[in-house]
């Protein structure tokens, strides 16, 4: 399980650094960004309904639904708190840049949110070796889902360390910080086993997937409601991408 963890984890990271590079090479399109974010909040979506809460009870029960909950409140607060899931073009000429959100904050909120996500990786891949003794359709539409949408993220801070002055080199080191929480998260969960009975792993590795489901849901909620009112000039591109995020999870669950 550890190499495939591994595997996975990278795969992640490097998405992440390049997704971060974006902005310190080009203008991005604020359109195609738009249809990528709804394409990447499809895929949580999925992988909330296909594969992590239905993962999280066969592990479980339904008693680790609540938890779903608990995740979903955690990401509301932090972003209440740090307003850090803002996900936009860098345009230069924009008047609007000079509000800009703090990318300290962003940084942190972002940098838990992460974490979290680590542990999501590890708690469906966990669920997979448990249930099925190796990689299955939950870990890998976890995995999906991740790779897809933390570019966005890392995107979102070093566009808001750029319009704030920060070096470049700074965003690189940055960058590459944020890109290793995954990893990190990983590493947490595996912690929080070490050393527990059968049973106490199955409780915790289920509570672990449905906080984890939770926080998706919350994540791609908060990137989705924000276009019933602000892109109702691209609602079909956008539709079409959020049905594809879905899809490309419902068919993962189905392997």
């Amino acid at each position: 399980m550890a190499i495939t963890l591994g595997t996975l984890c990278l795969g992640i990271v490097l998405a992440s650094v390049l997704g971060g590079m974006l902005p310190l090479a080009t203008v991005l399109n604020h359109t195609r960004l738009q249809v990528y974010l709804s394409f990447s909040a499809g895929t949580m979506l999925g992988a909330s309904f296909f594969h992590m809460l239905p993962e999280a009870v066969r592990t479980g029960s339904t008693a680790t639904i609540p938890w779903a909950a608990a995740g979903l409140l955690l990401l509301f607060f932090l972003e209440r708190f740090f307003s850090f899931h803002h996900h936009e073009s860098h345009d230069p000429h924009s008047e609007s840049n000079g509000g800009a959100l703090p990318w300290g904050s962003a940084a942190f909120g972002l940098a838990v949110h992460s974490l979290v996500g680590g542990v999501a990786l590890a708690s469906a891949v966990a669920a997979d070796y448990q249930l099925r003794a190796g990689l299955g359709a939950g870990g890998l539409g976890v995995f999906m889902a991740t790779l897809v949408h933390k570019p966005a993220d890392a995107l979102t801070i070093t566009s808001l360390m750029i319009r704030a002055g920060a070096p470049r080199r700074e965003a690189h080191l940055l960058n590459l910080g944020f890109a290793l929480m995954i990893p990190l998260g990983v590493v947490l969960f595996a912690v929080g086993l070490a050393g527990a009975r059968q049973s106490a792993v199955a409780a915790w590795t289920a509570a672990a997937l449905a906080f984890s489901a939770g926080t998706f849901l919350c994540i791609a909620l908060s990137d989705l409601l924000p276009e019933l009112q602000f892109h109702s000039h691209d609602r079909l591109q956008l539709s079409v991408a959020l049905l594809a995020g879905i899809a490309l999870m419902a068919g993962t669950a189905a392997v």
